[in-house]
């Protein structure tokens, strides 16, 4: 197969990214997710398919979303906000193109690995200078990993090695190993989350056990493969004594290929976006982690690892 043609579905190119792996980057968002993290920051990337979201504080409440609509799955509320039936909706996008105020909003679209590669390589000499490259992300990649593999391919392809692109591959490692396999040679380094070590308070926060997470950690680093572990600091949820020393003893279990840990901290501001969404969000909207609070778990973290982070 032309590499250059494969398809995915992404939700943005991020460039100049200084927190996704070393020096400048160019993060690539993936649609789709098997987790259900109930923090989540980016709800727009768990759906594995293009599809409207309503921006409800842009909304005029002009009604022509409802009228083009031909199932009639746009409807207003009654504080006159765009509100979809998702068992109507067909993906049309009629809806978000006849909104003139972006109230209706298409999140994801097809591109090609060719295509995304021409705005990675726009960059290259900042790779080159920085020691940066290109990231992917999620959403979880690994649900497109046949794109993310022609990514990879199309960054290692130029037969001038000072021309290839830094790979670096960030998930939540959730996926078969199988996949992995295919992903992992093209892949420079490996970000990988660890939300929770007790299985069932994972599943209860994320959806899902982490058995499968754990194992393919483990993996992964029995292959040699540079990693940096990212731990999001959750409050209620993974934020305990206990937590962080089995975290810090798992990390420290995966050896020298783990050149660090980033300690990803919660912050509210993620709930202004579920309610311009027009979305419920769990976690209180005032409470974040500053520097002060963070200052135990860095400690505890450095008996087991080279490196600490904050922020990524």
């Amino acid at each position: 197969m032309d590499l250059q043609v494969k398809t995915g579905i992404i939700n943005h190119i991020q460039r100049m990214c200084t927190c996704d792996g070393p020096g400048f980057r160019t993060t690539v968002f993936l649609k789709g997710c098997l987790l259900d993290c109930q923090w989540c920051h980016n709800p727009e990337g768990k759906a594995r398919f293009p599809e409207v979201i309503p921006y409800v504080t842009n909304c005029t409440a002009c009604g022509d979303c409802v009228t083009v609509c031909p199932t009639g799955a746009v409807s207003l509320n009654n504080e006159a906000q765009p509100v979809l039936d998702r068992g109507l909706c067909t993906s049309c996008f009629q809806c978000a193109e006849a909104c003139q105020e972006s109230g209706l909003v298409v999140w994801g679209r097809a591109a090609t690995a060719g295509g995304v590669m021409e705005e990675v390589a726009a960059d290259l000499s900042f790779y080159k200078n920085s020691g940066g490259g290109l990231t992917v992300s999620g959403g979880e990649p690994m649900a497109q990993h046949e794109f993310v593999l022609a990514l990879f391919s199309l960054a290692k392809a130029d037969p001038d090695e000072s021309r290839r692109i830094h790979t670096a591959l960030d998930t939540c490692g959730h996926a078969p190993w199988s996949r992995f396999e295919q992903v992992l040679p093209l892949a420079d380094l490996v970000l990988l989350d660890l939300k929770q070590m007790d299985s069932r308070a994972h599943r209860a926060y994320t959806g899902l056990g982490n058995e499968v997470i754990l194992e393919n950690a483990a993996k992964i680093a029995a292959l040699g493969k540079p990693m940096r572990i990212r731990v999001p600091v959750i409050p209620g949820v993974n934020d305990s004594r206990e937590n962080w020393q089995a975290t810090a003893r798992f990390v420290e279990s995966l050896g020298d290929v783990v050149s660090g840990v980033d300690l990803l901290p919660y912050h509210p501001w993620a709930g202004g976006k579920y309610r311009a969404f027009g979305m419920e969000y769990d976690f209180p909207v005032g409470e974040g982690y500053d520097d002060e609070r963070l200052v135990p778990v860095v400690e505890l973290f450095l008996d087991h690892v080279k490196e600490v982070t904050v922020g990524g």
